[in-house]
């Protein structure tokens, strides 16, 4: 598994036989309950969040796979700023805007939407199970780049659509929205289905999802 690469230091993983000019990199920002539990998390209702097949299945993609467990109390905002500082170091690097995707799952998400907010490049996003009410009233975020917020229509928890944040973002090159239909409820991002994993790999590749 290839683990977070730290850009700032300039300490970095390639892929084999990969150049920055075709390399596609993926930040994989996890849910809360691996930042709380560790990368064996277990939810009594979802049941086990299965971190490293989710990045297992990303890498199998041939994607350069950014990741790592958050520790607890986890600042998200100074940790958004790191993930931007580490997507202006890979631009630095002639890695295109358009192969470089943030893909969140619920608290992660929250953290690529402050990213989306605090860097202007035009990358790309996907949004897992994201968004609430509570979250339109605490946060003032305006989003950047290609975003697909991905939301499932059993899901209690931020199972909201997107329609406030793109309203909010009048600067997006692209926002669009899928729901998805799994009865997992919140549960649905804990493992790699093909239900998010596939319209995530057709927004990273520069297509839309199909509805």
């Amino acid at each position: 598994m290839i683990l977070w690469a730290i850009l700032v230091l300039g300490v970095f993983t390639q892929a084999a036989g990969q150049t920055p000019e075709n390399e596609r990199h993926v930040f994989y920002l996890h849910g809360m309950i691996v930042e709380l539990q560790g990368k064996n998390a277990v939810s009594e209702t979802f049941g086990a969040y299965k971190y490293e097949d989710i990045v297992d299945s990303l890498e199998a993609y041939g994607y350069v796979v950014h990741s790592e467990v958050r520790p607890r109390n986890t600042d998200y905002q100074e940790y958004a700023r790191r993930i931007s500082a580490e997507i202006d170091q890979l631009i630095s690097r002639k890695v295109a805007p358009s192969d470089i995707t943030v893909i969140g799952a619920s608290a992660g998400a929250h953290i690529a939407m402050a990213v989306s907010s605090l860097n202007g490049h035009p990358v790309n996003y996907v949004l897992l199970g994201a968004n609430s009410d509570r979250l339109e009233a605490e946060r003032d975020w305006k989003l950047h780049g290609r975003i697909l917020g991905i939301y499932e229509a059993s899901d209690r928890i931020a199972g909201k659509d997107y329609t406030y944040w793109m309203e909010q973002s009048p600067d997006a090159l692209v926002f669009d929205q899928l729901k998805i239909n799994t009865g997992l409820g919140h549960g649905f991002l804990y493992r790699p289905i093909p239900d998010w994993l596939a319209p995530a790999r057709r927004w990273i590749s520069g297509n839309v999802p199909d509805d």
